[in-house]
């Protein structure tokens, strides 16, 4: 797990060590930079080539520096993630006459590169983001995993010029210009509490897509990135029509723990994060059938709030005969960790957890720097409680009800509408915003509204909401996360499933249930999501927040809101404020969706300061003292 950034195009290698040392967090224990000066020696004559990384150590320690030159320095790979299948793919390399050096999975990718070019990508399973710089070709390969667990932005400030690097802050450093915000962005923001375009929150910068490949001919000015998605989901639910649920549960459990197993591979220690809930339990379970249970730590935080989770992952740890660790945290950091949560973000998520997750990656950190958890699992097996509108009763109204409704819940955000009657003028553009709402129409229309919602949130507010949001918080303490759930085989197989293998009788996960009966207790398989209602029961803490007087209030208050100019302050206010009458208190998804609407506008607000009121092109690097045993190499020209 590591950070890695570069360019192509004018610019000099203080640049390059600028874009790299903005990482340093990512990748605490090593630092390498290759700076390729303009000329016949890279076939640029105009142009730099620059690729930097920081390095998280997991495999091969000891080896395994970046960037990495195959053994005739013709293609150079700076590469952040871990390839889980990288021993099995070095067997065939080696078999077929292709020289390794080292024993990381990074070589694995360098040297399949060279063996079957750009299709190298659909071999690899893992997660990743890489960039290779072929002096053959005189191109840039950017590449990012199938789900999008590994981040990878990207600007392309002029025509056969680009810029790349795991995160968002580096290119703003290195941008001509100060931020500027993405209107697309904002509306779908406001409609989602995410966003999951292509373009981001900051106009100029986008990001590659997951399962998509770019590759950058520099020579061919502004037809310089050609991009191609070489992998996505098929439609849910149609490939195995006839499964028992006996058979599909014994599968599932078997592909199961070949995804743990392959996500266990590391030279380092290898933890996970515990909750006590279904999906994190059933992590642990299989962890502890596959090595010593006695040697496996699991990290649990909690706030001491109703339904905490530390009494419930205790019970699972114990059950599976693994080590407890616990913290409790003091509920007051939402409010005064909120800034940096936003910060490491670096665009805004309407999410109640982020300071969960945040917490827990510190914690972690303590001790371990890899650890496994169960991000996936909903958006597989129809976890959350939108799904249940597409069982009876609620399946029997027309199916745009359905739909809509199901969206409502998901997202629980105010309606193109409301925003309408909440904005001002000038920020409000019909338009757009009427664009951006139909951004969702290609993933419907199928034979079934409720595969078609698993197939939409998978590839949208699982990898924005989600992932995103899981690999910045983390990774802002150097920890790296793995998800077996989204392991390709598993994934594809659960996808395959009938929608009603997957809600049986009002029960959400119902297959995934089966599957652990025989690993988990009842307490554990049938607890419902923390809280009763998920994530969202942190919403009424966090609304003590944002409410007058709380630490928080000043985001959204009339001032803040009237000095943004997006919304109109009394309206917006008036709003929000509505949540405390009886009608909207008491009501299931209204109470929800304003209390989330309030969170929304406090990450926005906050992002705006953080991004547009201050200029990150004067905003110092964060620095970080690296270890002797990994000293910075600078090589000037690696050719």
């Amino acid at each position: 797990m590591c950070g890695i950034a570069g360019f192509i195009g004018e610019w000099n290698a203080a640049r390059l060590d600028d874009l790299t040392d903005a990482l340093a967090h990512r990748g605490p224990d090593g630092r390498g930079v290759d700076f390729l000066t303009p000329g016949s020696a890279i076939g640029l004559p105009g142009s730099a080539v620059g690729l930097g990384h920081r390095r998280l150590s997991i495999i091969d320690v000891a080896g395994g520096a970046q960037p990495m030159w195959d053994a005739d320095h013709t293609a150079g790979l700076i590469f952040n993630g871990e390839i889980y299948n990288f021993r099995r793919l070095r067997k065939e390399l080696e078999a077929c006459g292709h020289p390794f050096s080292t024993h990381s999975d990074t070589e694995v990718i360098l040297q399949g590169w060279r063996a079957w070019g750009p299709r190298v990508v659909e071999r690899l399973e893992g997660m990743f983001a890489f960039a290779l710089w072929d002096t053959r070709t005189r191109s840039l390969f950017l590449a990012r995993d199938r789900h999008g667990i590994k981040p990878l932005f990207y600007s392309i400030p002029r025509a056969g010029q680009i810029m790349f690097a795991s995160e968002i802050r580096p290119l703003l450093r290195a941008a001509d210009r100060a931020a500027a915000i993405n209107r697309s962005a904002l509306y779908e923001y406001l409609l989602r509490g995410w966003s999951a375009q292509e373009t981001t929150f900051f106009t100029g910068i986008q990001q590659l897509q997951p399962g998509c490949f770019m590759q950058f001919d520099p020579a061919k000015g502004d037809a310089s990135a050609r991009i191609e998605q070489y992998w996505r989901l098929q439609r849910p639910g149609l490939a195995v029509s006839s499964t028992s649920a006996g058979d599909a549960a014994d599968t599932l459990r078997t592909l199961f723990d070949n995804a743990v197993s392959s996500h266990l591979v590391a030279d380092v220690e290898v933890g996970v994060m515990l909750s006590g809930g279904l999906d994190s339990s059933a992590v642990a379970a299989s962890m502890a059938r596959l090595m010593d249970p006695s040697s496996i730590q699991a990290f649990t935080i909690g706030f001491g709030l109703p339904d905490d989770e530390i009494p419930f992952a205790r019970s699972a740890a114990s059950h599976c005969g693994i080590s407890s660790k616990e913290r409790l945290v003091d509920p007051s950091v939402f409010s005064s960790g909120f800034t940096d949560c936003i910060e490491s973000l670096e665009e805004p998520i309407a999410h109640p957890v982020m300071q969960t997750t945040w917490q827990a990656a510190k914690f972690v950190r303590q001790t371990v720097k890899v650890a496994l958890l169960g991000e996936g699992s909903d958006e597989l097996f129809a976890g959350y409680p939108h799904y249940r509108l597409f069982t009876p009763p609620f399946s029997l109204l027309p199916g745009r009800l359905v739909r809509k409704y199901a969206l409502d819940v998901m997202c629980l955000m105010p309606s193109s509408r409301t925003l309408a009657r909440l904005m001002v003028p000038g920020s409000y553009e019909r338009d757009a915003l009427e664009t951006v709402e139909r951004r969702i129409q290609p993933w419907f229309g199928g034979d079934d509204d409720a595969d078609d919602m698993l197939r939409f949130e998978a590839e949208t507010a699982l990898v924005q909401n989600q992932l995103m949001r899981v690999d910045k918080l983390t990774m802002a303490h150097s920890v790296e996360a793995r998800v077996p759930f989204l392991d390709r085989t598993f994934v594809e197989y659960a996808n395959s499933l009938p929608f009603g293998l997957k809600t049986e009788n009002g029960v959400a996960k119902a297959i995934f249930r089966k599957s652990m009966q025989s690993r988990l207790p009842a307490d554990v398989l049938y607890r419902p999501k923390s809280g009763k209602k998920g994530t969202q029961a942190l919403l009424p803490m966090i609304n003590g927040l944002l409410a007058d007087g709380g630490p928080l209030h000043h985001l959204i208050d009339e001032k803040s809101i009237a000095a943004r100019g997006l919304f109109n302050p009394r309206a917006t206010r008036a709003w929000i404020d509505g949540m405390s009458s009886p009608a909207v208190r008491h009501h299931p998804i209204e109470s929800r969706r304003r209390a989330k609407f309030a969170l929304a506008l406090a990450a926005l607000e906050q992002w705006c300061r953080l991004y547009l009121d201050v200029d990150r092109r004067t905003t110092p690097v964060e620095s970080r003292q690296i270890p002797e045993l990994f000293s910075a190499r600078h090589s000037p020209n690696a050719l």
